[in-house]
């Protein structure tokens, strides 16, 4: 018994040391970090494979006394994901790094300006993989630390070092390894020059979810620049989220609105065509459960102002992290960006009250308006939020109508959500031009009648006036599907940071594709 016993220590000590036993296998540590750096090279063949969507949005931040820090300033990129770009140029020459350090500087560094395309590609990009240039044996050290479950996903957790005069830049940081196929699904550290390892560089936090079997794609990757030897909120100098998605293509959707009436059918086949181009750039979420919750707010909106609006009023959802609300003849488009941080069903209805008041007055977006077909913005040009064309005065009328609607609706006791929140829009619209569309904005002048139209009183203690970015909305990378989410997603960081409208890091929820047992499909907490 008691050799029996002495024999299992030995097996344990000799496992973690030496081994790591899996199943039926038993593969030693150097086994297991070759499998790692194989899996890892087949990622950039894998991934050249597909063209998601790129979604990229920075805040520069500066300390704040109050609350650590605030963005004074926002940057924004969408487009897809270009395989003829630098993003897999070899490492350039110390000549050319010399050359090109003073534009860096000034674009990823100070972050001055507009930021240039090719700096988002060159930069947050590269996030995506460990390192496309060499991570390998002649250029890094692994060292096994343990396992660890990343949600429903057993892992093996490695600390990854560059080699002494590996040159280049290299990343340094650690990873979580799946244990069936040995592929990374998370590494978090920093990518620093060999000679200066010590100097400002971008720290990311980059995330993959499992597509099919064996087949992990790139999802989520939180970066921020900040003095690493003291990551503390006050030195980080800004922010920024890169979102991937539409990993499946597009696919056309059945419209059968002729069948029931042709002739209006040809009255919308402008607004169909918009959303039509909206759907084939890969930024208009398929139909789904979201837009059907719109809807039903939408009816009870109609229903209670006793009108027979046709033909009916569509809802669909715009996938960009941006605060969007338009309408498209008869149909009304809201961002998951606006859906993630509205407080309160009240004031959803708000922003759905202010779409209606734009179909019933005769002034929505017009059939003749179209989204341009486009692969990613021009270099230098800011975020101009799709070209949608505003007009005051049809703004000010859409405001007084849906002021009318809700006070006639079942939120009419219940607006002081909505009010605060568009309060808060108010005085972050100037900071953050990106993040807000003017569209959002154009509707902060109804804030004080909605305050005074609570009978509830002043907020109760601890209710936000909004929520943080990324709090409701779970996106599908690979469908482009959207839902709400069923349980809170889980932060990387404490409750403080996570201020309304600030960019904070969050743990997408991971599983296995159903195909090799997970029960359910990859999204986020």
């Amino acid at each position: 018994m008691r050799i029996l016993k002495w024999s299992l220590i030995a097996a344990a000590l000799a496992a973690s040391l030496g081994g790591i036993s899996l199943r039926a296998q038993q593969l030693n540590v150097d086994q297991v970090i070759d499998r790692i750096l194989q899996r890892e090279s087949d990622e950039l063949a894998v991934v050249r494979q597909y063209n998601p969507v790129v979604e990229t949005y920075v805040q520069d931040m500066q300390p704040d006394q109050q609350v650590g820090t605030i963005p004074t300033a926002d940057h924004y990129f969408l487009g897809r994901l270009d395989h003829s770009s630098n993003l897999y140029a070899p490492e350039p020459s110390k000549k050319e790094k010399k050359k090109e350090k003073k534009h860096e500087q000034s674009n990823l560094g100070a972050l001055s300006g507009v930021f240039e395309t090719d700096t988002i590609l060159d930069g947050f990009l590269q996030g995506i993989y460990v390192d496309p240039n060499g991570f390998d044996r002649q250029h890094y050290r692994l060292t096994y630390l343990r396992r660890e479950f990343l949600d429903e996903v057993r892992c093996l957790v490695f600390d990854v070092e560059p080699l002494p005069n590996s040159g280049g830049d290299r990343f340094r940081g650690r990873i979580w390894v799946e244990d069936e196929k040995y592929t990374i699904v998370r590494f978090n550290g920093g990518r620093y020059p060999g000679e200066h390892p010590g100097g400002f560089r971008l720290h990311f936090d980059s995330w993959r979810f499992n597509a099919a079997p064996g087949v992990w794609l790139p999802l989520y990757v939180y970066s921020a620049e900040a003095d690493v030897h003291d990551l503390s909120a006050n030195h980080i100098r800004f922010r920024a989220q890169t979102l991937l998605w539409g990993y499946s293509g597009i696919r056309a959707e059945d419209d059968d609105r002729s069948q029931a009436d042709s002739q209006q059918a040809r009255q919308r086949e402008g607004e169909q065509n918009a959303l039509d181009n909206l759907a084939k750039a890969g930024v208009l979420a398929p139909a789904g459960p979201v837009d059907k919750i719109l809807y039903t707010i939408v009816n009870n909106l109609e229903v209670s102002n006793n009108l027979d609006i046709e033909p009916d009023i569509q809802c669909r959802v715009l996938l960009t992290s941006t605060l969007e609300a338009f309408t498209i003849g008869h149909t009304v488009v809201v961002s998951r960006g606006l859906l993630d941080v509205l407080p309160d069903e009240a004031s959803l209805a708000a922003v759905l009250a202010h779409e209606m008041g734009h179909v019933l007055t005769g002034k929505a977006l017009g059939d003749e308006w179209a989204f341009s077909e486009w692969s990613v913005l021009p270099s230098g040009e800011a975020f101009n939020h799709f070209g949608l064309p505003i007009d005051p005065q049809q703004e000010q009328t859409a405001n007084a109508k849906a002021v009318e609607l809700l006070m006639n609706s079942p939120y009419k006791d219940k607006l002081g959500g909505a009010g605060r929140f568009l309060q808060y829009v108010d005085s972050n619209a100037k900071a953050l031009p990106n993040l807000i569309s003017p569209h959002v904005e154009s509707r902060t002048s109804i804030a004080a009648q909605l305050l005074s139209a609570d009978t509830h009183g002043p907020a109760a203690k601890g209710q936000p006036v909004a929520l943080p970015i990324g709090s409701r909305i779970q996106l599908d990378a690979w469908t482009a599907q959207v839902d709400i989410m069923k349980t809170k997603p889980a932060s990387l960081v404490s409750g403080a940071e996570l201020q309304p409208f600030r960019l904070s890091p969050y743990a997408p929820h991971l599983s296995r594709h159903p195909a090799t047992g997970a029960t359910t499909t990859p999204t986020k907490k």
